[in-house]
């Protein structure tokens, strides 16, 4: 069933940033005061991004939880939700990348983040939810 899921992603993510790569263009010719905050906050969510990424490949899900706490999870679920849009805003108000390829790019980008996401779940509360370090019924 997860197998599934990451599959129905990939063309889930490529209509989806399709949809907002059309939809913050028209915004921001509309609304252009935009553009600097959301260039900021883009940058800020894939500089997360990559600290995680590097974070994970060196100490892994279950020694960052133990250093940072219950609060990382959440983190990790607010850059997988934000990732995407993020890097979808850079490469929008860059303005050096065509919509087709920003599409593509942005479609990869959700691929390596659902597969982070499924990692880093299964990492620390098990395949079901209940037989990891931090699920609830080994806490009891």
């Amino acid at each position: 069933m997860e197998l599934f899921g990451i599959i129905l992603s990939i063309p889930v993510a490529s209509i989806a940033s399709a949809a907002y790569a059309v939809a913050l263009t028209w915004v921001l010719q509309r609304l252009s005061f935009l553009a600097a905050p959301l260039l900021i906050g883009s940058s800020v969510i894939l500089v997360t991004f990559v600290i995680e990424a590097v974070l994970l490949l060196t100490l892994g899900a279950v020694r960052i939880h133990g250093a940072i706490g219950p609060a990382y999870f959440s983190l990790h679920l607010a850059i997988f939700l934000f990732g995407v849009p993020a890097l979808a805003n850079v490469l929008v108000l860059r303005g050096q990348v065509k919509l087709p390829l920003t599409v593509t790019i942005c479609t990869a980008f959700a691929l390596i983040l659902v597969l982070t996401q499924y990692g880093v779940s299964e990492a620390l509360y098990g395949i079901n939810g209940d037989t990891g370090p931090y699920s609830a019924s080994t806490r009891e």
